[in-house]
């Protein structure tokens, strides 16, 4: 079962996507702010699988909560979701090697999507750099 992380300052949008995922049967931390997502990885450190975060949310927003997951837990794939899809945000996000950025209004089943895109994109990636690491032995 795949642990996601979701992260908004909107307690109903909080509990809207985790009922979604929950009904695809995904597991899900939840936090209501950039800092508590933070310690949310660092309690849950190996178990977390996904971040989905909004971006627009006081103190650390999405974006910073984005480049702050790359520094310290750099492999963690981060779906940025948002309202303002100005062009030079998702250029800052994609800058900061966001997995995938989705606009407000959205259904589940764009989420879902989006989810299992990355999901399929890193089952291959880690077959290559086991089947490399073989032929390296």
């Amino acid at each position: 079962m795949k642990t996601i992380l979701l992260v908004d300052d909107e307690p109903a949008q909080l509990k809207s996507l985790g009922i979604g995922l929950l009904r695809q049967g995904y597991r899900i931390v939840e936090a209501l702010d950039g800092q508590a997502a933070l310690h949310r990885l660092d309690d849950f450190r190996g178990e977390i699988e996904m971040v989905v975060t909004d971006y627009a949310m006081p103190g650390i927003d999405g974006l910073e909560l984005l480049q702050r997951i790359r520094r310290k837990f750099l492999s963690i794939p981060v779906i940025l979701i948002t309202g303002h899809g100005d062009k030079s945000l998702v250029i800052k996000a994609m800058k900061n090697r966001c997995d995938s950025f989705i606009e407000k209004p959205f259904i589940m089943e764009t989420l879902m999507l989006e989810i299992q895109r990355i999901n399929e994109f890193r089952s291959r990636f880690d077959q290559q750099v086991s089947c490399v690491n073989s032929r390296l032995k």
